[in-house]
């Protein structure tokens, strides 16, 4: 395929030099994916006249003369035809949430968005899946499917991708499970799904519209953003909570709620976990505060182990 190259002149925010000399250190081999779904590069059951020699078969009239073997024929005085396994490339589906609550940036000055730190990711697996030869797609949606980037596995189809991400700004109410459905109706064949969000929804409905997906055969691989303030409430006599898709606010003194916001903060990532677990979904959750390739080695090392 085409090597994956960024022009000194794109000025690209994502992928930058930097970016991709650690990328470079990363293997997003098929097989680590999905253990006994995707193996190796692909293999499919129909023959083509791909690398891989797969078997011989009885030459016929009506085969061109050029696919014949002549060391098979001087061997055997016979004519046979080499086969060879076609190789599938796999579509990879992105899917990036764009809702209000993906502008949020924590408490300290200068940190990523949850959708910047979305975007640099889902750039980094763009990116890693094509230079493997596969084909990427990027969609972008808060309460429905926004935009979609056809799948790919071009230079071109990169840049394409690069440029969505950076369009991409929150807005709108968060509505996953609709935004799933719409992405589901334009797949025509199995592939990975990838969604990266904050998940700050309706569980059910979120792995009600993903189980279309395991149903048809996708593996799906989900990553919840949230930030540190999100995670554990900054240690301040008081502060304005804001709802930032509904604008509804309350002021509230964290050290009086922590308790039980820790408790149902646990409870919900718990649930989204279980619900993975039981689907056989990979989850991970990540932090604005890691590095984003921090997170790809982290799954990487996982699907080695496993």
């Amino acid at each position: 395929m085409d090597k994956v190259v960024t022009s000194p002149s794109d000025r690209r925010k994502f992928l930058q030099v930097t970016d991709l000399r650690r990328l470079q250190n990363l293997q997003f081999a098929a097989k680590l994916i999905v253990e006994g779904f995707y193996q190796g590069k692909h293999r499919s059951p129909f023959y083509d006249s791909s690398a891989e020699f797969a078997d011989y078969r009885p030459y016929t009239h009506g085969d061109e003369i050029r696919t014949i073997d002549w060391r098979a024929y001087a061997r055997t005085d016979r004519y046979y035809i080499k086969l060879f396994r076609k190789e599938t490339d796999m579509n990879c589906f992105l899917l990036v949430d764009t809702s209000n609550s993906m502008a949020y940036r924590g408490d300290q000055s200068g940190a990523l968005s949850k959708l910047e730190y979305a975007s640099y990711l889902v750039a980094g697996l763009a990116y890693l899946i094509i230079q493997q030869g596969d084909k990427a797609s990027v969609a972008l949606g808060s309460d429905k499917l926004e935009a979609c980037v056809p799948a790919g596995g071009t230079p071109q189809n990169l840049q394409r991708i690069l440029v969505a991400l950076e369009r991409a700004s929150p807005t709108g109410p968060t509505g996953l499970a609709t935004t799933l459905k719409g992405l589901f109706g334009t797949t025509k064949r199995k592939g990975l799904l990838v969604v990266v969000s904050d998940f700050l929804d309706d569980p059910t409905e979120i792995f009600s519209a993903l189980s279309m997906f395991t149903h048809k055969g996708f593996a799906v691989l989900l990553f919840q953003v949230l930030t540190d303030a999100e995670l554990n409430l900054p240690p301040i006599d008081s502060a304005l909570f804001e709802d930032m898709e509904s604008s509804a606010f309350v002021v509230a003194e964290p050290s009086a709620v922590r308790t039980a916001y820790q408790a149902e903060l646990q409870a919900f990532l718990h649930e989204m976990e279980s619900n993975a677990k039981a689907r056989h979904i990979y989850y991970q959750l990540v932090t604005t505060s890691e590095p984003y390739y921090t997170a790809l080695e982290a799954y990487l090392s996982v699907r080695r182990r496993g």
